[in-house]
Formats: structure tokens, sequence, C-alpha cells
């Protein structure tokens, strides 16, 4: 995900980045999953669908496993776009843990039923 600059992908100038949201703007007839390798999972694309993941623990800590890689697409054509929700001005909204082991909670799936 990130390539060897000499800088922290966690930190950037409007701060730590604390979430992801990936929206798929098209789905491939083949191909194209973005995987977590270290959770040792993945999803395809689905047209008009939305990933959202936490970069960050609520300490601050970079989450690891939220690295994650596109794989080829094999036919057809992936777009997709990405919002990055920076630490500057998410005190409030979501403010650190007082200890570094606090995990966020899974939702589930938010998708109307």
């Amino acid at each position: 995900m990130f390539k060897n600059r000499g800088m922290n992908p966690y930190k950037e100038p409007t701060g730590n980045r604390i979430a992801t949201v990936l929206f798929y703007m098209s789905q491939p007839v083949t191909g194209g999953a973005t995987v977590y390798t270290e959770l040792g999972m993945g999803t395809f694309p689905i047209k008009h669908d939305a990933l959202f993941w936490y970069n960050l623990y609520r300490s601050g800590e970079g989450d690891m496993r939220t690295r994650h890689a596109a794989c080829p697409v094999l036919q057809g054509v992936k777009w997709v776009s990405n919002k990055w929700i920076h630490e500057r001005g998410q005190e409030f909204r979501r403010p650190c843990g007082l200890t570094p082991d606090v995990h966020e909670q899974f939702v589930g799936d938010l998708s109307p039923k």
C-alpha cells in the first residue's frame, strides 16, 4: 500500500489518517478484489458499495492490519474513489482512548435490507 519514501504513512500534514472509505464506482467482470493480507481476507468490488475501516486504534497508534492491496482486474474495469478522514478536526467526534488495546466494535452490514 505504501512505497518507502522515508516517511511514515500515518503522519501527514493534516494529521494521522483515522479512517478510510473506499467507494466502488464500477464492477469488473473478473478480479479486482481488495485484500487485507494481515487479516487473510478480501472483498470483490460491487458497484455502488463502499468499504469503511479505521486506520488507527483509539490510542492513536497505526493499525497495520488495515494495510491492503488491489488484486489485478482480469476482465472489465475497476474504478474506485476514496475518502481519507484525518485526525485534525475529529478530536470531539472520536476522542482518543486511554489504553492502547481499545478496538472498534464491529457494527455489521449497514446495507438496506
